[in-house]
């Protein structure tokens, strides 16, 4: 923990941070699998693709090299999860509870997952209102652990990196707050393995967001 002070821009992921996108995930990557190959994949195995963007979702799902390939499984994947973004997709519990508390603070989301994709969902869920900023691939920015959205976001609230606090679940977000001389929160009831992230060492962590706004709290961000 390498601060308390009082944190103005708040900077979230989404999938596995706030939102519970597994099984959605899941049954449109399985989608694209069974009609390019046949055969599907179990979510467990899945949801460990999940974080450096959908080209390489697919890419390691049909564990293939073949850029051609890869390039209709996106489009696959797309046109699939597009119908079927809120069938099970769901807020962690104290997610909104979380939002609410930092609501009179900055909060954005900076995400890997399809541009076209994060408004409809954080829209979908009832939670859009809340993030003055929404960046995702195809807005400008280059992806995380690229820390160059998070700086850009910080600049333009006119803050410093002490000013800002990021929350994540990935290894990704571990290295975009390194990068970016962020505070950054790691939950673990996202989609990688815990052991994993403690190894990290991330600044904090925290098992679910009801942990992470007991931390908030008495850290007096």
């Amino acid at each position: 923990m390498t601060s308390s002070s009082r944190k103005q821009l708040i900077i979230y992921d989404l999938d596995g941070t706030l939102v519970d996108t597994a099984q959605d995930i899941a049954e449109s990557t399985n989608h694209m699998l069974k009609t390019l190959t046949g055969r599907e994949l179990p979510a467990e195995e899945i949801r460990r693709f999940v974080g450096q963007g959908l080209h390489d979702l697919v890419r390691r799902a049909l564990n293939t090299a073949d850029e051609a390939l890869v390039d209709r499984g996106t489009r696959l994947f797309g046109e699939h999860y597009a119908q079927h973004l809120l069938d099970h997709s769901r807020l962690y519990p104290f997610a909104r509870e979380t939002l609410h508390y930092f609501k009179d603070r900055i909060q954005a989301v900076i995400t890997n997952k399809p541009d076209p994709f994060v408004r409809p969902l954080l829209r979908g869920l009832g939670v859009e209102r809340y993030f003055a900023h929404v960046i995702a691939p195809g807005g400008g920015y280059p992806k995380k652990p690229d820390p160059t959205a998070l700086k850009a976001l910080i600049a333009c609230a006119r803050l410093r990196p002490v000013d800002a606090l990021l929350v994540g679940d990935s290894l990704i977000d571990v290295e975009t707050g390194r990068n970016a001389k962020v505070l950054t929160v790691i939950l673990t009831h996202g989609f990688q393995e815990p052991q994993a992230l403690r190894a990290a060492a991330p600044d904090a962590l925290a098992a679910d967001l009801s942990e992470f706004l007991t931390m908030a709290t008495q850290q007096g961000w």
